[in-house]
């Protein structure tokens, strides 16, 4: 080829323009700014967790808690089985923390609950993109966003977590699974959503009070991430 037929080959923007993990876009800044989540973006982004609070009115919780109640403890696949599943799967806030945490595009991965009365043992402590290899991507892939239906406190049994435990990019060892060092319980009022990433490290505090913690666990992940349940077969039904 002449050198005055050579065209010059220039690198497309869509490659260059990641922004940092912690940066909100220019596009999704009016949303965030408009749902006043600002600040859980920043802790989500620091320090791996947040709470956004009063996602919904005090009816729809109550109603999302008695569905959960009917499906008992450890149900998935929930999003094909009531309409109000994708009520809360659909939910603003929601929908702006999950841009702004996992991108664009972010995909639903799991409509799961849990119902937890008194005694219920806690779970190890873990990251919840462990299957990942160590070290994690700088740019968080998944996550879950624990609906509170009952008041989250310590001795309720809620989720524990170790703030900034994210920013080691890998799942805890043995000897820090055991210890917890740095561990805090999320406690917050039922109608708030409990969310955190997918790198930080958490479990749940052992329940030792009367009554259950019913919650719902809504993830997302990243567009290129395959979704941990497959609703492809009734997709059409659903979005109809």
């Amino acid at each position: 080829m002449s050198e005055s037929k050579k065209t010059e080959v220039t690198m497309p923007e869509a490659y260059t323009d990641t922004l940092p993990p912690e940066e909100i876009s220019d596009q999704l800044a009016p949303v965030i700014a408009e749902l006043g989540l600002a600040e859980n973006c920043r802790q989500l982004a620091m320090e791996g967790w947040t709470v956004v609070e009063e996602v919904a009115s005090q009816d729809f919780i109550a109603r999302f808690r008695a569905k959960i109640k009917e499906f008992g403890r450890g149900a998935n696949m929930l999003l094909a089985k009531d309409p109000i599943f994708a009520e809360a799967v659909l939910n603003p806030k929601v929908m702006a923390m999950a841009e702004f945490s996992l991108g664009r595009g972010s995909l639903l991965t799991q409509v799961a609950c849990t119902v937890r009365p008194k005694g219920s043992p806690g779970i190890a402590l873990h990251s919840d993109q462990a299957w990942v290899p160590a070290p994690f991507p700088a740019h968080n892939l998944t996550l879950a966003c624990c609906w509170v239906c009952d008041d989250f406190t310590r001795e309720g049994g809620s989720t524990l977590v170790i703030p900034g435990s994210s920013k080691f990019r890998r799942p805890p060892n043995p000897k820090e699974t055991r210890e917890k060092a740095g561990a805090i319980a999320i406690e917050c009022p039922a109608g708030s959503i409990a969310m955190w990433d997918g790198a930080v490290w958490h479990a749940n505090w052992l329940r030792t009070i009367e009554g259950e913690r019913v919650v719902s666990h809504i993830s997302y992940s990243r567009l290129m991430m395959r979704p941990i349940e497959d609703y492809s077969d009734i997709a059409d039904d659903l979005i109809s």
